[in-house]
């Protein structure tokens, strides 16, 4: 009896290291991507009512683009990405949408431009995994859906007015009200206080960013969005021996406002020429000025100029202040500007915009506080500052 038993057990274990065998050797020779394109075709043929299209060979489909030195083999899983038929099919079925505007699909043909110029992800992979990332080593994840918009900077060169675009509009107001130009600098405008926005996305995320204190997936895009949302989070920096924590201020940016700004630093790294994936010029659409604004007053023109150079950044809203400054004497918070006309001169107003200002430190031991007034007197004409003070002057309560 007890033989018998052992018997059974060993011819159980060897079907299942038999069928053990058979599951692995099925996955080897018979790719997901076979998988889907039977479904697809399986589909086609329900929706057309040609039984004949369900028995297609499958084979590996891509657009070669030696221009944009691109392969993009998306659509051997997305086959009915340009199929009107399967545009009610689930993904990776469904035709590719119109995003609502007349002639999206006929201005960006996918033999032509491909799929990962606008949503990035490893265009040579064959499998979901890889295709769409996080993969080592690839910094070019697929896009999410919210952030996909960033990718039309890549040819319009100019997004505020464009059909589809409207987030980037949305982004660049909040970035305008926020002050983010005040610290930054933008293909050379802004300042120096932070680092360069336009090379964000173009920095090695394995060699320069710090990951130590990220809780989500380490890649660039996951590490851009906790730092919106807590910049002192994930750059506490080392008191210890003097490096200060992340100028940048926590704004309480909530999580669309996160995923705005993403988008939109994103967009200025894509506005510049890649040497890894050009544009051709057929394909760049140039931009329009923007017209110059005309004021009625040197106060109304102050006030631009305070929203131009993003002073708001540091000084708050209508330079009522409360952004705090780590380690400064006064307070630990950049000062309102409400007050200025009682404390000082249009002349000494001026100097100090010019020339820029460093604060004093709380604790003379102590790192110095990461935010500064920098100098503006290259970025300002006289007529500007004069007006800017005129502005500053009209705080007061």
């Amino acid at each position: 009896m007890r033989r018998s038993v052992w018997n059974w057990l060993f011819l159980l274990s060897s079907f299942g290291l038999i069928l053990m065998f058979l599951v692995t050797v099925t996955q080897d020779t018979l790719p997901e991507w076979i998988r889907y394109q039977a479904e697809y075709h399986r589909r086609l043929a329900q929706v057309t009512g040609d039984r004949s299209k369900a028995f297609t060979l499958p084979k590996v489909r891509q657009i070669y683009l030696p221009e944009m030195k691109r392969v993009d083999r998306c659509i051997t899983c997305h086959m009915g990405v340009d199929n009107p038929k399967m545009a009610d099919q689930p993904q990776p079925y469904r035709t590719h949408p119109d995003l609502g505007i007349p002639g999206f699909l006929v201005k960006h043909p996918f033999n032509e431009i491909g799929c990962t110029v606008c949503h990035h992800g490893q265009g040579p992979a064959t499998t979901v995994e890889h295709a769409h990332g996080p993969v080592h080593h690839w910094e070019e994840p697929l896009l999410r859906k919210g952030l996909t918009v960033a990718a039309c900077a890549t040819c319009h060169q100019n997004t505020r007015e464009l059909k589809g675009a409207e987030r980037l509009v949305q982004a660049r107001a909040l970035f305008v009200e926020k002050g983010c130009i005040g610290c930054h600098n933008l293909h050379g405008k802004g300042m120096l206080v932070g680092p360069e926005l336009a090379e964000t996305f173009g920095k090695s995320v394995g060699d320069q960013f710090d990951f130590k204190y990220v809780k989500g997936p380490h890649t660039l895009i996951n590490w851009v969005e906790e730092h919106f949302k807590d910049p002192q989070a994930v750059v506490p920096g080392y008191p210890k021996i003097g490096v200060p924590e992340s100028a940048m201020p926590n704004y309480g940016l909530d999580d669309e406002e996160v995923e705005l700004l993403t988008a939109l630093t994103l967009s200025f790294y894509l506005e510049e020429e890649s040497e890894h994936h050009p544009i051709p010029a057929r394909y760049r659409v140039p931009g329009t000025p923007e017209p110059e604004p005309t004021y009625t007053s040197p106060v109304e023109r102050g006030a631009a100029v305070f929203t131009k150079l993003g002073c708001v950044g540091c000084h708050g809203p209508q330079g009522r202040g409360g952004i705090r400054n780590m380690n400064m004497d006064l307070g630990e918070e950049v000062p309102a500007l409400t007050y200025v006309s009682d404390g000082y001169s249009k002349e000494e107003l001026k100097a100090i915009i010019r020339d820029g200002r460093y604060p004093a430190r709380a604790d003379r031991h102590g790192p110095s506080p990461p935010l500064w007034m920098p100098s503006w007197k290259e970025k300002l004409t006289e007529e500007e500052l004069d007006a800017l003070v005129e502005y500053l002057y009209s705080l007061h309560p």
